[in-house]
């Protein structure tokens, strides 16, 4: 093992992000009646996923709070209801929120990895992107918190990755030299640019080998489970 400390990403790497923000769309939508036919419920539901993109990196970026990023982006999914008051679209999002939430299911990989890296003596901790408390019970709802395995979320660091400090931080508090150091995600941006660029060592989940190393120019480790891991 080239490694001597383990840091994992949350999102579509433990939990299936994804898979659980479609499940809520879809459920959420039909909810509202806003799903007259398959068509178009994908069309709403691939929008969704568009300005989730948009408006959480304004919010990594410290432009906007958490906060005003969900008020903007159900603002912009809705754009003919009147959601100009904050209370309003805050209680229109959280009929997603709802949803999305009951939705949230570790990956079957997720668990044992954690696992076995801590039997193998490993520090292991999990740097995520997001707001703490969201973070952590979507955890501990999903089996997979632990008080050997500390959290470390954007919304209390320095910056979000793939800032350095994310993962020099978290380093840091793992007491882990960053270079004997890996991290494994599903974004390359965040959990391999990012991480190879403040010194770490990093793997790419790309659990249905849907990463092209030719079109991104880089040599890129990648796995295609968690059990390649550890």
């Amino acid at each position: 093992m080239t490694f001597q400390a383990l840091l994992l990403d949350l999102d579509d790497t433990l939990v299936d992000h994804r898979g659980a923000s479609e499940r809520g769309v879809r459920a959420w939508l039909s909810g509202l009646g806003l799903a007259d036919s398959p068509a178009e419920l994908e069309t709403h539901v691939e929008r969704w996923f568009v300005l989730e993109a948009r408006h959480y990196e304004r919010a990594q970026r410290g432009e906007v709070s958490y906060l005003e990023h969900r008020r903007a982006r159900i603002r912009d999914f809705l754009p003919g209801w009147d959601l100009a008051d904050d209370t309003l679209a805050d209680d229109v999002y959280a009929g997603f929120l709802g949803c999305y939430r009951a939705a949230w299911r570790a990956f079957d990989d997720a668990a044992a990895a954690i696992s076995r890296a801590r039997a193998a003596g490993l520090p292991v901790g999990i740097l995520t992107n997001g707001e703490l408390p969201i973070q952590t019970e979507k955890l501990r709802r999903t089996g997979l918190l632990r008080s050997d395995v500390p959290v470390f979320a954007s919304s209390a660091l320095p910056a979000a990755k793939p800032d350095p400090r994310s993962y020099l931080t978290a380093c840091a508090s793992l007491g882990a030299d960053p270079a004997a150091t890996l991290m494994v995600g599903d974004s390359l941006r965040h959990d391999v640019v990012g991480a190879q660029r403040a010194g770490l060592q990093a793997r790419l989940l790309d659990r249905h080998g849907r990463h092209d190393a030719r079109r991104s120019g880089m040599r890129v480790r990648t796995v295609r489970s968690l059990a390649e891991v550890a």
